[in-house]
Order: structure tokens, then sequence, then C-alpha cells
């Protein structure tokens, strides 16, 4: 519920043992009959849940750069870019490599 004078929403207090909607602006009601208070939480959707490594597997078709891999040194690998930290730093490009599937991050 919202307040009748300026606006802003009814917060319910207890006055004396008796529950009451009050605003900031001083207005008060006593009509608690219609109001009610919900909580909703809502859960991440799984495909946000993913791991790096869950989210590599899928990205064989992804284009091919210039990149050696620190595990077998082979020179050429997989990679995509995300937005992994906040929005004024740079991307992470992921890296997987062509041959041994080994994956890495380098931070940009």
């Amino acid at each position: 519920m919202f307040c009748p004078d300026c606006g802003s929403i009814l917060v319910p207090k207890n006055v004396e043992g008796k529950a009451q909607l009050k605003c900031s602006c001083g207005y008060s009601s006593s009509d608690t009959d219609s109001a009610k208070i919900t909580e909703k939480i809502k859960q991440k959707p799984k495909h946000e849940e993913r791991r790096f490594e869950a989210a590599a597997e899928e990205k064989v078709n992804a284009p091919v750069t210039d990149a050696e891999c620190p595990k077998c040194h082979n020179s050429k690998a997989y990679y995509w870019t995300r937005q992994t930290r906040a929005g004024d730093e740079g991307e992470t490009k992921f890296h997987q490599c062509t041959i041994c599937k080994h994956k890495w991050r380098e931070y940009g």
C-alpha cells in the first residue's frame, strides 16, 4: 500500500500492541487487513552455474589463434572471450589447445 498524501510505501509498525501502516511523512492507517507483505527469492538458472571447464567443452567450433599451450607446447588454440570482472576492466580470453584440450586463461 502507498501513502495517499505523498505516495511513499507504507511500512507496518507495531504501535502500543496494535499493527499500523505508517509513512515517513507522518501519515498512519490502522487498515492492516488489506496489507500483505511477501518475499520471493529467485534461484539462479542452472545454465549460469556452469563452470569454466564445462563451458570450454562446448567451444570446439571456436576460432583458432596462435597461442602456445603450456602443457604440450602446441602452437594453435581455440579461443573465446568473456567479461568475468568489473565492466571497467578488460575481458578474459579463454584458450583451449587444439590437440590436448588443455584450457587456460589470459587476463586482458
